[in-house]
């Protein structure tokens, strides 16, 4: 009896044991798969002056599968491995409110710039509670010197979203939204400033295709605020177009963030074909 009964026993503690470590097991598989993020866009300047600060944005998506909370997810701000204090002002930003897996964080970063000139590396990572996590930020070597032009100094613009049909009619009009952001250090005037329509190589796109090459803007965009663009498009000629947009100043020119290609097929107009009536003679 005493032998059935210490039987027994083993095997329900070998069960036991077994259940624990399986449960244990899948935990850890779980924890390792919460924290991943993808890397989205950023909108960070190739070059600074000495000294001044700047507001860069970059954003990530969520790709894990649990929420970001803002006392456990971090964004973590590397350079120069050789330098150990801060270059840019700030080591690390905790977001201000969660992001739910599927969905994308945009941080909003204000940075000075090192008094000392030189190239120092930019790039950044999400920490959580298990260390570094996901992608890395497209990694930026920025030139620190005295000698930044006007335009860069003032002048910066980060692409936000962009809604544009794929689709169009030649000599139909088409709603198109885009949006920036003011990341610059000037105002944007609505008599100096505007959205500027582009072809595939980056210039300021001419001809007699569109409607409209540029949109001004009609009202004064302050510094870190945003602009959403909405107006219409008419083209005039069929065919298969790449546009991107962004924006100008009337006294400096192009600068900024470029939006995202867009390839736009336009078709001719429908014939409308006339057979004529029918019926009885």
């Amino acid at each position: 009896m005493n032998t059935f009964i210490k039987t027994v026993f083993m095997v329900m503690f070998l069960m036991l044991t077994s259940y624990n470590y399986t449960e244990e097991r899948v935990t850890l598989s779980e924890k390792s798969e919460i924290f991943d993020s993808k890397f989205i866009n950023q909108s960070v300047p190739d070059m600074m002056i000495p000294g001044q600060k700047y507001t860069l944005i970059l954003t990530f998506q969520n790709s894990g599968t649990g929420a970001w909370l803002t006392d456990d997810v971090k964004l973590v701000i590397f350079s120069n491995e050789d330098i150990t204090t801060p270059v840019w002002g700030i080591s690390e930003f905790v977001p201000a409110i969660k992001t739910d897996a599927g969905n994308t964080a945009t941080f909003k970063i204000d940075v000075t710039a090192p008094v000392n000139e030189g190239v120092y590396l930019f790039k950044s990572q999400l920490s959580g509670s298990r260390g570094l996590f996901g992608d890395v930020s497209k990694p930026i070597e920025i030139s620190v010197n005295r000698n930044v032009n006007l335009n860069d100094a003032l002048n910066s613009s980060a692409f936000v979203e962009q809604t544009i049909p794929k689709q169009m009619t030649a000599g139909n009009s088409y709603k198109v939204m885009i949006s920036f952001t003011n990341t610059g250090k000037t105002s944007w005037d609505k008599d100096s400033y505007r959205l500027v329509m582009l072809d595939a190589a980056g210039n300021p796109l001419t001809g007699n295709f569109w409607n409209t090459y540029s949109v001004n803007l009609d009202e004064t965009i302050r510094s870190g605020s945003s602009k959403v663009f909405n107006f219409e498009v008419i083209p005039f000629a069929p065919g298969s177009y790449t546009l991107q947009w962004r924006m100008a100043s009337g006294e400096i020119g192009l600068f900024g963030d470029v939006t995202n290609p867009a390839v736009i097929t336009v078709s001719p107009v429908p014939e409308i074909k006339n057979e004529g009536k029918s019926g009885k003679q």
